[in-house]
This record gives structure tokens, sequence and C-alpha cells, in this order.
């Protein structure tokens, strides 16, 4: 957020990255670029949801310094995806974790995530972002994924997913359930109101 106040939205991924590795937090007399925290320290995986991204971390690896690897956590935590908000329509809502309960503060967030942005069309079918998607293949198939999404949803929301990837007509058909809603890059930052439980 610090970095699109000082330089400005960036206009792709290229010039997104570059300003991710412009700007850099003094932390303990170390500096470390946005690029270091959320790559190095954080150990997040490269978005497969943004392959230009991705191509441009695995360039940057080689010139990682030994200083970040320090400081990273032990595993990576694949829920961190919905911990970083990096100012787009596609990205999770601005939240503070406290120290104590991060995993479930990070399981708050996939289902809030989850709830904000997966819809139905006009045409009944079941509407996932492509962040989701990426998420959850390695969790579970496609043909379940509706199924694991309700898990998330109130009941109401729940019945509308079920009801829509239960057509007869795309299972004759063996088609997909749901559309893959690709990564909106516009700028936008959504935040919540503090949860006072």
């Amino acid at each position: 957020m610090h970095a699109y106040l000082a330089y400005g939205v960036p206009a792709s991924d290229i010039k997104l990255f570059a300003l991710m590795q412009k700007a850099a937090y003094m932390v303990g007399g170390h500096f470390f670029s946005a690029v270091d925290i959320e790559y190095n320290i954080l150990k997040m995986k490269p978005p497969a949801h943004r392959p230009q991204i991705a191509l441009l971390l695995a360039l940057h690896k080689f010139k990682v310094s030994e200083e970040p690897k320090k400081y990273s956590i032990d595993h990576p935590e694949p829920l961190i995806t919905f911990a970083l908000s990096c100012g787009m329509h596609s990205s999770p809502a601005v939240r503070i974790f406290k120290r104590g309960n991060v995993i479930e503060s990070l399981k708050k967030s996939l289902k809030d995530y989850v709830q904000a942005s997966v819809g139905v069309s006009n045409k009944g079918k079941l509407l996932v972002p492509k962040v989701l998607y990426c998420f959850a293949k390695g969790i579970v198939g496609d043909s379940l994924l509706p199924d694991w999404i309700c898990q998330f949803l109130s009941p109401e929301q729940a019945a509308v997913v079920r009801d829509s990837s239960s057509n007869p007509k795309r299972r004759l058909l063996s088609t997909r359930s749901f559309s893959i809603l690709s990564f909106d890059s516009r700028f936008r930052y959504l935040f919540l109101l503090e949860d006072k439980t």
C-alpha cells in the first residue's frame, strides 16, 4: 500500500514487480523489499494465476541474498495467499493480523475471500476466481470444487452453489459446473469491518 502511495499504481505485472522491488523497509537494521518479504521470508509460492510474475520471480531468485533467508518461516503456508492484498480487484481484503491465532485468522481470510468473490452467473454457472481455483487445485479435483467451496459459505449461499453445479445437462455432457474468472488487476483495496469476536 505504501508503494502505491509513494510511486503510483503500476500499469502492468512487470511494473508491479519493479515496484515491489523498489518498496523496501528497514527491519532490525536490514532492508527488505516487498518481494523479499512476500516470497523469501513468508515463502509464498509464485502465483500460478499470474505467469509473468512467476517468471520474474524465477529470475529474481538468482539474486536473493542470504539475509532474507535468515528470517524466513520454516514451512510455506498456502493460506498466505488470502492474507496479502496487492491492491487489485482479485486480491483479498486488507486485514491486520495479530500474534497468536495466525492460522485461525488465515482460515478466516480464506472464508471471507470465498464468500466475497464466488458467484453464480445469470446462466446458473458457478463463477470461481482464478486465485481461488489455483489454490484449490492442490486440495481438491475439479469435480469436487463446488462442494469444497460450499464449506465456506452460508447455508443460503451453499444451496445456490449446489443448485448451479447439479445441472443434469452439464453432467451428461461432462462439462465443468463452473467458470474460472481471470485475475482482475484493476486497482482496489478492500477493507473489512473489524470483527469484534
